[in-house]
């Protein structure tokens, strides 16, 4: 499970391609805890250890004061993952829990079943909640957290997959793999400060935008994805990425098209507008604002077209629907300061 500005890592994949959602098998499951053979993960960079079961499949990601690693049963059917975001003062567990819930209730059939405080590992105090909702497979799944806190540190541990009565059938696996959580005794991380205000310039695709103070560039995702923008805390976040089209296409023509097909590669898809805008320097473009949810993320998007040649720029603006209009004024001063070189 993700927290508000921990949809980062995935946002560069999901808000730039039409994705299609993500799913997983049924039927038999895994064996219980008792059968099963467990790795230990350890991670000193950033304080903890969890054990999962042998032959899951590893996949972390990280960016400016995020890190999130999760474990995956190779048929699908359940991940565990422990995200961490590290904030600027320190954190309370109240505050962590509030921000939780926050991106929860954005999410499509949510229904929260229960909740309340709980220790898992080592004694280690937290608030767990356990809920239903359609966390981007397109069907309602079952998830277990917890969220805990230390220091400037606030983690969130838990699983999801499956329709809920099969989740219920791992139960005791999950059980046994958020009690092996650990905190180590140090962690050696250190997030990046806010930056300056600064320019991105692309020679190779003929392009230049700029970003406000606090903001950095980001790893990217996919190919045709040239870079990606954030503020350090995760979101919101902006990036650009090409397309090929043929010689002759206008923005009346592929803009609609576009939003159209949106719908395809969204659940939950809701178009909020779309129309033709203009650029600060002139430049012509094709706007697309909506809501939908994949591979777990429920997001409001904007998407702004520009053609040139057979090169179509999606330059993308991504943030949670509860703040993206707090959040549009900065979204737009960064996109609408895209300009063709």
């Amino acid at each position: 499970m993700k927290t508000a500005s921990v949809a980062m890592i995935l946002l560069f994949a999901i808000c730039l391609a039409v994705l299609s959602a993500c799913g997983g098998g049924e039927g038999d499951l895994t064996p219980t805890p008792t059968s099963v053979a467990m790795t230990l993960y350890e991670n000193t960079e950033h304080g903890f250890s969890i054990e999962y079961p042998e032959g899951w499949i590893e996949e972390a990601q990280g960016v400016g004061a995020y890190f999130s690693i999760e474990f995956r049963d190779p048929e699908g059917r359940l991940t565990v993952d422990v995200s961490v975001e590290y904030k600027t003062e320190e954190i309370a567990l109240a505050d962590a829990v509030s921000e939780s819930k926050s991106y929860m209730e954005s999410m499509p059939q949510f229904e929260l079943i229960s909740e309340g405080d709980v220790t898992i590992g080592e004694d280690i105090p937290g608030y767990q909640m356990v809920g239903e909702g359609d966390v981007g497979a397109g069907k309602v799944e079952k998830f277990r957290y917890v969220a805990l806190v230390r220091e400037k540190q606030g983690f969130w541990v838990g699983a999801r997959g499956g329709e809920p009565a099969v989740f219920d059938q791992q139960e005791e696996l999950v059980g046994a793999v958020m009690d092996s959580f650990r905190l180590l005794p140090t962690y050696t991380y250190v997030p990046p400060t806010p930056g300056p205000a600064g320019t991105y310039t692309s020679a190779e695709h003929g392009f230049s935008i700029s970003y406000p103070a606090g903001w950095m560039e980001a790893p990217t995702s996919r190919p045709e994805e040239i870079m990606s923008l954030a503020s350090v805390e995760g979101l919101p976040g902006v990036s650009v990425t090409v397309q090929p089209v043929e010689e002759g296409t206008t923005l009346a023509g592929y803009g609609p098209q576009l939003s159209q097909g949106l719908g395809q590669h969204w659940g939950d898809y809701e178009l909020a507008s779309e129309g033709e805008i203009t650029l600060n320097d002139g430049t012509p473009a094709y706007e697309i604002v909506f809501s939908g949810t994949g591979e777990g993320y429920t997001l409001k998007c904007k998407y702004v077209i520009v053609i040139q040649g057979s090169q179509a720029f999606w330059v993308t603006g991504f943030s949670m629907p509860a703040t993206f209009e707090q959040d549009e004024a900065t979204l737009d001063e960064v996109i609408h300061s895209f300009h063709l070189e």
